[in-house]
């Protein structure tokens, strides 16, 4: 007969705080290196995040994640989404700042894909994967 088990966790990572390979490295391409919840206006705060140190506020709606552990290299992808205003639910965009993405951290903008302007956002949410 065939025996089924099971590993239950609320912390499951290794001695060094590292995500454990389980079946391979697939599973750690799967994961989110980094994640960020965090509040881009008035004083910046992080309202949740992994693997995200600290958000640098460059200006208005321009802001540098900086990682706790640094990615493998700058080849990592990273998503987001922000609003303008809580509660009005106006999309506003998150995009790349050219040249300032590396291992370390990564410089992005919240802005209006229609003026092309940037706007602090109290609500942006992004992911990094590697």
């Amino acid at each position: 007969s065939v025996m089924a088990s099971a590993v239950v966790s609320d912390n499951f990572e290794t001695s060094t705080g590292a995500i454990p390979q389980l079946g391979g490295a697939d599973v750690t391409t799967r994961l989110s290196s980094a994640w960020v919840n965090f509040n881009g206006s008035g004083v910046v705060a992080i309202r949740a995040s992994y693997n995200v140190s600290s958000i640098t506020d460059n200006g208005t709606g321009d802001y540098t994640v900086n990682f706790t552990t640094a990615m493998a290299d700058a080849d990592y992808a990273a998503n987001g989404s922000s609003v303008r205003e809580t509660g009005i639910g106006v999309d506003i965009n998150v995009q790349w700042q050219a040249h300032t993405m590396t291992a370390a951290s990564f410089r992005m903008r919240t802005g209006a894909p229609t003026t092309n302007g940037n706007f602090d956002s109290p609500v942006t949410f992004l992911t990094f994967f590697r």
